[in-house]
């Protein structure tokens, strides 16, 4: 707790050099000053220990009362041996003590004497001194340590390497040693050093009593003036500008420099590039804490109305007027609303903040309460929250309201029930507004573009009629309207296998697009067609694009999330899709976007299926059949489909998967599906295959080549027909062009994989296990763990346990492979030997073998214990 080294301070090897050398000589006089706390008394200490060792008289007074009796010793003393006189706190001598010393100093210069003097600097002596250093004493100034000093006796004070912010906390010391000693002898008391692993940082579970009682002090030590300008640059923030200060106290920057040059003297504050600020954030609160609340409240009411009034950002002003602002006070409420305008789409949340606030500030019989209201209902529903601003939107109509803000209310109140994806209600909202003759022209086109929107969700037919005569009236320049149009006919032409045209109207629609309010659904669209032709990098640009753009507001960062997730599942980047899926369910599931929680499902289940988590799977499924619309928006019908068919096959065998063919989904296999998901033909062609059923393997193969004629420009919609068609015709040859021309690693390993199947006939099984192992690498490299350990049960019956895998460690999670991983993940979730069995195409026996292989590596002995050190590991 000391901070030594080697029982000295850190930072003073220069002056106990060259106090040691005075020591060698055996005489003269050492002059020290110092300001208090610099460890003038400390390093008088040690020297006088050193010299004591070195068989030197030492005398030393106690205090400045036993300086004049020291002097008459010494005036009274002999010549003999070696001696060292230290006097300490010479600034407190009397008058008398001061003249004595100032007339034996010379007459012992011919003696072994040395003499160490030492003061705090600017305090008085100045006479004797300067006589002293005209008889050629030695003057040694003790400045402030060094920052890399500091760094190294902070580390020994705190017990590690010190983080950014305990450094900070520190530099308020100075660069003082007593001040540095105790402010983590305050830090220690409170508990407040937290070390880990050789580093150091200040908790934030803790109050720290002490400590800011001993910043109190520091504080409190300064001038009535210094204080005064602190608690005003308290309220401005943490970084203020000196000038701001000067005028809030209706002075100027020149007059307060002597209380500017005090604060940051002491300590409190630092020039930080154009601005000062407070040395640590528990300086700055404590000094704002110091203004009285009324008080707090009025000061920010005026820096915001300071800042209003020269024009700075209205952004910057209401940070000061949400806390200021009173009822009525119409400047500050004007202010909320101005800056809650400046950041609705950057800063959507920041906005409902102000926008809500203004509205609470201003009277019910304000003529401004509408609109204000309005304002509020936009902020909340960028800001994603989707029931607060549909209830005050609604609390607003339930009373009279005049014509023009009532149907921006009611225009807000049919996007948020887009967003919750109650389609039917958003259409009939938007549909009365486009009948009423007074609607604002500035209103109507977001009128009619929720209005597509709605249609698109919930009648397609009547969709795709309004989108064709927008087209056909709106041609020319730029125009949301007309990119919301264009985006759905492209999304009509994708469910309906037409990818071509799709792709073409969706480029348009992107292209006609000019503004930040649509949540991006024609950029997205684009994203999404380009993902499922394989164009990932053109897909991955436009995401970027769309991530990159000036909006935050949270429909379009959850649409955007859930987009990306899939386009990652597509490129077979499973982890990272799972992970985007998850945040986009949360985000929508807690704002009430329920248009996406089917997708981010469908997404998630897709993930399940293939990493051998049934039961997460059957969940999403079962979630997403609930909430999964008619007609989809984001994504097409068919994608939903495709999941519920593939999950039901995996959970409940083939005759139910099939039975939804026939029964639910009886237009799956020749809908647009193959040109959104072209791996699903050959998917759809081995059930049909292992069913037996002729007419369904014709009708994949027959849908999966007119896709392809129609579209030769498309690579990865000719390599589904190939795939297909070599999987019905038994033909190698076929099959090895798909896996060398399919543009993803899902779909070219499950080429490989088909390939490997139909060469386990031939007389020579190489090339079989060769296939084989490609598709094992591939589905590998994607983390389906399912799809692995499908295709080493392959091998296995071909005799090979298994192609060499990476150098694994002998004992730990890494040592598991990755049917063992797959195991033990399911073992955590519950699962059986015999449902395990199941999902990883394997016997109980050989599941149980598995079992032991892990516990052993793991050091474990149960199930319950595995279940533990999984939830433990990840």
């Amino acid at each position: 707790m000391s901070g030594n080294r080697d029982g000295m301070f850190r930072g003073r090897e220069g002056e106990r050099e060259l106090l040691n050398g005075v020591l060698d000589a055996g005489t003269g006089v050492v002059l020290i000053d110092g300001a208090a706390g610099t460890g003038k008394t400390r390093l008088l200490a040690e020297i006088a220990a050193v010299a004591a060792g070195r068989g030197f008289e030492v005398a030393t007074a106690q205090d400045e009362l036993d300086q004049p009796f020291l002097l008459a010793r010494l005036a009274e003393r002999r010549p003999g041996g070696p001696a060292l006189v230290v006097l300490d706190d010479l600034h407190l001598a009397e008058p008398g003590t001061l003249a004595a010393l100032r007339g034996l100093l010379p007459a012992s210069t011919d003696e072994k004497v040395v003499w160490l003097l030492a003061r705090r600097r600017g305090e008085g002596t100045d006479r004797l001194f300067g006589a002293a250093a005209q008889g050629g004493a030695i003057r040694i100034e003790l400045r402030p340590l060094a920052d890399d000093v500091v760094a190294d006796l902070v580390a020994d004070l705190a017990g590690g390497v010190p983080d950014d912010d305990l450094k900070a906390l520190a530099s308020t010391a100075q660069g003082i040693p007593a001040g540095l000693v105790a402010l983590f002898g305050a830090l220690h008391e409170d508990g407040l050093v937290l070390t880990s692993a050789g580093h150091a940082s200040i908790r934030a579970d803790r109050p720290p009593h002490r400590t800011e009682a001993l910043l109190r002090d520091r504080v409190g030590a300064l001038s009535g003036g210094a204080r005064h300008l602190l608690q005003v640059a308290a309220v401005l923030g943490p970084r203020f500008e000196p000038g701001d200060v000067a005028e809030m106290l209706a002075s100027r920057t020149a007059i307060l420099l002597p209380a500017l040059d005090e604060v940051i003297r002491a300590g409190v504050v630092t020039a930080r590039d154009d601005r000062l600020a407070f040395r640590h954030e528990l300086l700055w609160r404590l000094v704002a804490d110091s203004v009285p609340p009324p008080v707090r409240r009025a000061l920010h009411r005026e820096a915001g109305e300071m800042l209003l009034g020269r024009g700075d950002s209205a952004v910057v002003a209401a940070k000061h007027l949400l806390h200021g602002a009173q009822r009525g006070d119409a400047r500050s409420i004007d202010g909320l609303v101005a800056a809650a305008k400046a950041v609705l789409w950057n800063a959507p949340e920041a906005a409902a903040e102000l926008a809500v606030r203004a509205l609470e500030l201003t009277d019910q019989a304000s003529a401004l309460l509408v609109h204000r209201t309005v304002m509020a209902v936009r902020a909340l529903t960028a800001a994603g929250r989707l029931t607060a601003a549909q209830a005050l939107a609604q609390e607003a109509l339930s009373r009279q309201v005049a014509p023009e803000p009532a149907a921006e209310l009611r225009h807000c109140v049919a996007t948020t029930t887009l967003l919750g994806a109650r389609y039917a209600e958003s259409l009939e909202i938007s549909e009365a507004l486009l009948r009423e003759p007074d609607l604002a022209p500035e209103l109507a086109p977001w009128v009619e573009i929720t209005r597509l929107m709605a249609l698109l969700g919930h009648d397609r037919r009547r969709a795709q009629e309004l989108a064709e005569s927008v087209v056909r009236t709106r041609q020319g320049a730029p125009d949301d309207v007309l990119a919301t149009a264009l985006a759905v006919l492209a999304a009509i032409a994708r469910d309906t296998g037409r990818p071509g045209d799709a792709l073409e109207l969706a480029r348009e629609a992107s292209r006609s697009s000019t503004s930040h309010d649509l949540g991006a659904y024609p950029q997205l669209l684009l994203a999404t067609l380009l993902a499922g032709l394989r164009e990932f990098a053109d897909a991955g640009n436009v995401v970027r694009r769309v991530r990159g753009g000036p909006s935050a507001v949270v429909t379009r960062e959850v649409m955007t999330a859930v987009v990306q997730a899939r386009i990652l599942l597509q490129a077979g980047r499973i982890e990272e899709a799972a992970a985007e899926a998850r945040s986009a369910l949360a985000v929508a599931e807690e704002t009430g976007h329920e248009a996406v929680v089917a997708p981010a499902l469908a997404v998630l289940a897709m993930v399940a299926i293939h990493t051998g988590d049934l039961p997460a799977a059957l969940e999403h499924v079962e979630r997403c059949r609930d909430r999964a619309p008619a007609d989809g928006v984001i994504f097409s019908r068919a994608y939903y489909q495709w999941t519920d068919v593939l999950v039901t096959y995996v959970g409940s065998g083939l005759d139910k998967a099939l039975a939804l063919l026939t029964g639910e989904y009886p237009g799956l296999v020749s809908s647009g599906l193959f040109a959104e998901e072209p791996r699903a033909a050959g998917w759809f062609l081995r059930r049909a295959l292992e069913a037996g059923d002729e007419r369904l393997a014709k009708a994949v193969v027959d849908h999966a080549e007119r896709l392809a004629r129609d579209h030769p420009g498309f690579p990865a919609i000719c390599a589904a027909a190939v795939h297909a068609r070599g999987l019905l015709d038994g033909d190698a040859k076929s099959l090895e062009l798909a896996v060398r021309e399919h543009r993803d690693l899902w779909a070219r390993a499950n080429a490989a994989e088909d390939l490997g199947v139909l060469l386990t006939g031939s007389p020579d099984r190489s090339e079989s296990v060769k296939a084989l192992e490609d598709a094992l690498g591939l589905y590998r490299e994607i983390g389906a763990s399912r799809d692995s350990a499908r295709v080493l049960g392959r091998l296995r019956k071909l005799g090979r346990r298994r192609r060499a895998a990476p150098a694994r460690p002998e004992s730990g999670w890494s040592s598991l492979d990755d049917t063992e991983r797959a195991i033990a993940n399911l073992v955590a979730k519950g699962q059986t030997n015999r449902q395990i069995s199941t999902q990883l195409f394997m016997s109980p026996h050989t599941v149980n073998f598995h079992l032991r292989k892990i516990f052993r590596k793991l050091g474990i002995s149960s199930r319950v214990e595995l279940v533990m050190r999984s939830r433990d590991d990840q």
